[in-house]
């Protein structure tokens, strides 16, 4: 599922690229299931009423493949978060930032040219996840070594208590499937947040605008009620939320006193 590129300066398809580069099985079995179906349509006439059906679900099919690249590039090109546009929830320049992602990671620039006084820590959880998508992996396999990088486990941020101003989760906390996987990775994310700091939630979420972009694909994305109840069990709440386009929200999360 997409994946974002957080740049200020990149090629004007570089997003929507990335989405091919990540999920191309997807596309390709889809151009070969447009042309099986064109051929035995051509080839072996059937009935009306099964014609008329598999016609609706190739319509349907092919509406989600060309709307999920439009959306695609209009979120990770053309919108703000091509601009980096979720940093503008923090107001004040913190002095140690972390970023975790699930493999593919290029928020951390982001966040060291809007702070480049900031210490940046920068985790991948990518190691740890119970269950990985191909896209991610792929992903992953793409990235290349960070030598800023550490990988983590989800029960363990190696930061002292109180000791972060700001974390960032970019289009990577829906990889961590697992409910209580997630509850132990925000539950650190407390533990570590000093209680002014704040962390940052950008996603996607399975909510009626993604399925008109993505279709079946939107489940892979999870429900706002989920996300409330991982930050509530983790000891966080809800400071504020925002949309970035119709199809991405930004979560602010403050510690529970």
């Amino acid at each position: 599922m997409p994946d974002a590129t957080i740049t200020r300066s990149r090629a004007p398809f570089a997003g929507v690229a990335q989405i091919l580069r990540f999920n191309w099985p997807w596309y390709a079995v889809a151009i070969a299931g447009n042309g099986v179906v064109a051929f035995l349509l051509t080839t072996r006439p059937l009935p009306r009423p099964i014609t008329l059906v598999i016609c609706v679900a190739l319509a349907f099919a092919n509406f989600w493949l060309l709307a999920s690249l439009f959306v695609s590039h209009y979120v990770y090109d053309r919108s703000g978060i091509a601009r980096a546009s979720w940093l503008e929830t923090t107001t004040t320049a913190p002095a140690r930032v972390a970023t975790i992602h699930a493999g593919h990671d290029e928020a951390s620039n982001a966040l060291q040219r809007q702070f480049p006084a900031a210490q940046l820590f920068v985790y991948s959880v990518f190691d740890a996840l119970r269950t990985r998508t191909p896209s991610i992996a792929r992903a992953q396999a793409r990235a290349g070594q960070d030598p800023r990088m550490t990988a983590i486990p989800l029960q363990s941020i190696p930061l002292d208590d109180a000791q972060l101003d700001l974390a960032c989760l970019v289009f990577a906390a829906h990889e961590i499937r697992l409910t209580d996987d997630r509850v132990a990775l925000f539950s650190e994310l407390r533990r570590v947040l000093n209680p002014d700091g704040r962390v940052v939630i950008v996603e996607h979420l399975r909510d009626s605008w993604n399925a008109l972009a993505f279709g079946p694909g939107a489940f892979h994305f999870l429900a706002r009620a989920t996300w409330l109840h991982t930050f509530a069990a983790a000891g966080l709440h809800l400071a504020d939320q925002r949309r970035i386009t119709p199809f991405v929200t930004v979560f602010t999360l403050r510690r529970t006193t």
